[in-house]
């Protein structure tokens, strides 16, 4: 049997992840659900605390929340191919990046505020 027409890509460029060209997305949603609940459980500990970064925390939830929602919409409302899958990886992203900037400030808040 020929696989000659089947040659793996050898490219090291980020775009060329299969996770960026041809899934369904659903990987996105999974990954982000999950995501959202560990991080919405680290905010609420901090929130139930009643320590100085309650407003911080709240904010961080909302925007994770929020981004995790552009991810499910980009899902369901763009069609198959790059630009979803770029807009979901783009709002994980979004979603990791505010959770730790986040994060921060509330270890920074509750220690200033000891």
């Amino acid at each position: 049997m020929d696989n000659s027409s089947r040659e793996p890509i050898e490219s090291r460029r980020i775009s060329d992840q299969p996770a960026l060209r041809s899934s369904s997305g659903t990987i996105w949603i999974v990954a982000g659900g999950i995501f959202l609940v560990v991080i919405a459980g680290v905010l609420t500990a901090i929130i139930v605390s009643s320590s100085t970064a309650v407003a911080t925390a709240i904010t961080t939830i909302v925007i994770a929340a929020v981004l995790y929602l552009i991810l499910l919409i980009a899902r369901f409302a763009f069609r198959p191919g790059r630009v979803r899958l770029w807009v979901m990886a783009a709002a994980m992203i979004g979603m990791a990046v505010a959770s730790l900037v986040g994060l921060v400030l509330c270890v920074g808040a509750a220690a200033s505020g000891a």
